[in-house]
């Protein structure tokens, strides 16, 4: 599953720490693909608006890129007496094309109980 942030880029740059400005100033547009299916976890859990960092980019080859960055993650259940937040560090890669930022998300959705059966 691709997850795209549309800018006006060149299709040859090759700039980490201006790729990571850029990502980090669009990063909302594709947080939720990042995060991935929450509900893995907890029904409860909940990712926490903001939260999401760009640690580092390196290059890889012909314009890919590898990016590691981290999250927060919240967890509720008052009946349980549960209130704890979880920071998250994932990868994700990355490539450079006309005009956009293309992340080859993995597309993580929590089966349904007919996909098990």
């Amino acid at each position: 599953m691709a997850s795209i942030i549309h800018y006006d880029i060149a299709m040859d740059e090759d700039d980490c720490e201006k790729l990571q400005r850029i990502i980090q100033g669009n990063i909302l547009k594709i947080a939720e693909a990042l995060a991935g299916d929450l509900q893995w976890y907890s029904q409860n859990a909940q990712l926490v608006p903001n939260s999401f960092h760009v640690i580092s980019i390196q290059p890889s080859d012909d314009y890919r890129f590898k990016m590691l960055y981290d999250f927060s993650w919240n967890l509720f259940n008052p009946c349980l007496d549960l209130n704890e937040t979880f920071k998250r560090r994932e990868e994700v890669l990355f490539q450079v094309s006309p005009g956009a930022l293309v992340f080859a998300v993995i597309d993580n959705a929590r089966p349904s109980p007919a996909d098990e059966l």
